[in-house]
C-alpha cells in the first residue's frame, strides 16, 4: 500500500463519517434507529431530518469538521507542512469565503469563539474569564482537524503531536482540547506507516493524549475533566468486549465513555469503536455515527483513522466521486500534493 493510498483513505473516510454523521448529530442511538432509519441502523448517507435548520442540501455534504480539515490540508499543502499562519489563514477562508457558507453556518461554538478572539473581537467581560481554568471550551473542536497532522507526519508520531498543537492552539487554547487534539494525531502517524497493526495504533493514541497533556499545561488553558488517556483504555475495552454486538457496543459506549461534544468523550470513544470493528473502515464509521450526540465529530475522527491505517483501496469506490462532486473539493488532487510533500 502506497502513502498515496493511506492519504486518500483517511481524507475519504473522513469525509464519510462526516457526511453520514451529520444528519444524525444530538440524538441518541435508540432516535437514531427509530426516527432516520425506520428500524435499523445508518449505515448511508441520509436526508437531512425534518427538524435540521438546514434542509434540502444534497446528500454527501460534509460539516465544518470537514470543510475545515480539507481547507488546512490546502493551506498546509502551500506552505510545505504545518505552520501556525496556515492553520489561520484555512480559519479565515472558511468563515469569509462564501463558496463555503454551507458549512461556516453550523460552526461550533468553540470554534466560532477562537476564531473570533484571532479576528479581535471583543466580548463583554464575564467571570469566568477571570477564573484559573476554562471548562466551557474542552471540545473535540481541535481533534476533529488534527488528524492532518498525521497525515503531514507519518511514522513520526513525536512531530504529529507538535504540529497539532501549533495546529489547534490558536482557536482552541485549551489543556484537554489539545489532549484530545495530539490524541488523534498520533494515531493517524502511526496508522501511515506499513506494518502497524490496530495495536500500535491505539496505543499512538493513548501515548498522544498524555503526551499531548503534558505540553500544553506550559502554554494552554487548563481545565478540569476527565483524562482523555484513561478514558481510551476503558473505551477499547468496551470495543472488544463487544466487537460482536453492534448495538450492544454503541449502548455501553456512550452510558460509560459518552460521544458529546467534550474531547474526553468524542475521542475515547472513537477508539473504542476502532478496536470493535478491527480497524475496518465502513464498520468503524457505522459505530460511530450511529452512537448519535457529536455523530459528525466522532465519524470524522473514526474515518480517517480507519482510512489511513486501511488506505484508500479498502474503501468501496463510490463515495469518492460523489464527495468530490457535492463539495466541490478536490480531494485526490490534495491528497497527491500532500503524498508528494511527505514523500
Amino acid at each position: 500500500m502506497t502513502q498515496y493510498d493511506r492519504i486518500l483513505g483517511a481524507m475519504v473516510g473522513a469525509a464519510i463519517g462526516n457526511a453520514m454523521g451529520a444528519p444524525l448529530e444530538t440524538r441518541p442511538p435508540y432516535l437514531i434507529k427509530e426516527e432516520l432509519g425506520k428500524g435499523e441502523y445508518v449505515r448511508d448517507y441520509i436526508e437531512m431530518p425534518y427538524d435540521s435548520p438546514l434542509q434540502h442540501i444534497p446528500l454527501g455534504t460534509v460539516s465544518y469538521d470537514f470543510a475545515i480539515s480539507y481547507l488546512s490540508l490546502v493551506e498546509f499543502a502551500k506552505a510545505g507542512g504545518v505552520t501556525k499562519q496556515a492553520a489561520i489563514n484555512a480559519l479565515f477562508e472558511l468563515k469569509n469565503n462564501e463558496k463555503y457558507a454551507v458549512y461556516s453556518a453550523r460552526m461550533d461554538q468553540a470554534s466560532a469563539v477562537g476564531i473570533e478572539k484571532l479576528e479581535g473581537v471583543l466580548h463583554e467581560w464575564t467571570p469566568y474569564d477571570d477564573l484559573p481554568v476554562d471548562n466551557r471550551y474542552l471540545t473535540s473542536s481541535a481533534a476533529m482537524k488534527s488528524w492532518v497532522c498525521g497525515l503531514l507526519n507519518p511514522g513520526n508520531m513525536e512531530k504529529a503531536i507538535d504540529d497539532s498543537i501549533l495546529m489547534c492552539r490558536p482557536a482552541h487554547d485549551n489543556v484537554i482540547a489539545l489532549s484530545g487534539a495530539a490524541s488523534i494525531a498520533a494515531a493517524v502517524s502511526v496508522a501511515m506507516t506499513a506494518g502497524a497493526s490496530l495495536s500500535d495504533v491505539i496505543e499512538a493514541g493513548i501515548a498522544g493524549a498524555r503526551k499531548g497533556y503534558d505540553k500544553a499545561m506550559y502554554i494552554a488553558r487548563k481545565a478540569a475533566g476527565a483524562s482523555i488517556e484513561e478514558r481510551i483504555k476503558l473505551a477499547v475495552e468496551i470495543g472488544v468486549k463487544y466487537s460482536g454486538d453492534f448495538e450492544k457496543c454503541i449502548t455501553e459506549m456512550t452510558d460509560l465513555i459518552g460521544t458529546g461534544i467534550n474531547a474526553n468523550e468524542a475521542v475515547p470513544s472513537v477508539f473504542g469503536f476502532l478496536a470493535a470493528a478491527g480497524g475496518d473502515v465502513m464498520q468503524s464509521i457505522y459505530l460511530a455515527i450511529n452512537a448519535g450526540n457529536d455523530s459528525d465529530t466522532t465519524g470524522i475522527m473514526a474515518g480517517a483513522i480507519a482510512g489511513a491505517f486501511k488506505g484508500a483501496c479498502s474503501i468501496p469506490e463510490k463515495h469518492l466521486p460523489l464527495l468530490s462532486k457535492v463539495n466541490d473539493m478536490d480531494i485526490e488532487g490534495v491528497a497527491r500534493k500532500i503524498s508528494q510533500i511527505v514523500a
